[in-house]
């Protein structure tokens, strides 16, 4: 299979998972799952988070930070499995890396606040919760009032 016909085949499933057709998206990252190619294993790990299976996500995302320990967004889907499974510290470890690596979004600010105050780390959870948004989208998952 040539370099084109495989990111044609990434470009189909990336076009199926968007129209919602998940089955038809996994089978071709699967028959892809042979040239180990971070993307692949990357969006293959978003299907499976979104369709509840965390540790298979886990899973895929380890392997494409295991291809290529640059791809901040491996780390930041990573994170945010962790946090599905509330296992926090973890997620905030590699939503850091994510951001070490250069990925800086609301998002990301969100949920490292997030992580911070589920592990009684103030200082950090304040430190994020400057940004007036940040501190009311991280309200809306709070229960009571938000003390930092």
């Amino acid at each position: 299979m040539t370099k084109e016909e495989i990111y044609e085949l990434i470009s189909k499933a990336v076009s199926l998972t968007e129209r919602g057709m998940s089955k038809e998206a996994i089978e071709i990252y699967e028959q892809l799952l042979q040239f180990d190619i971070p993307e692949v294993y990357n969006n293959l790990g978003n299907i499976y988070r979104r369709d509840g299976m965390l540790g298979n996500a886990v899973e895929m995302y380890k392997k494409t930070i295991q291809l290529d320990n640059t791809f901040a967004l491996a780390y930041f889907n990573l994170a945010c499995a962790l946090m599905e499974m509330e296992r926090y510290g973890d997620a905030a470890m590699f939503f850091e890396k994510s951001e070490k690596l250069g990925l800086k979004t609301f998002d990301l600010d969100v949920q490292l606040a997030l992580c911070y105050i589920a592990t009684g780390n103030n200082s950090k959870a304040a430190e994020r919760l400057k940004d007036e948004k940040v501190r009311k989208e991280v309200e809306k998952y709070i229960e009571g009032e938000l003390r930092i």
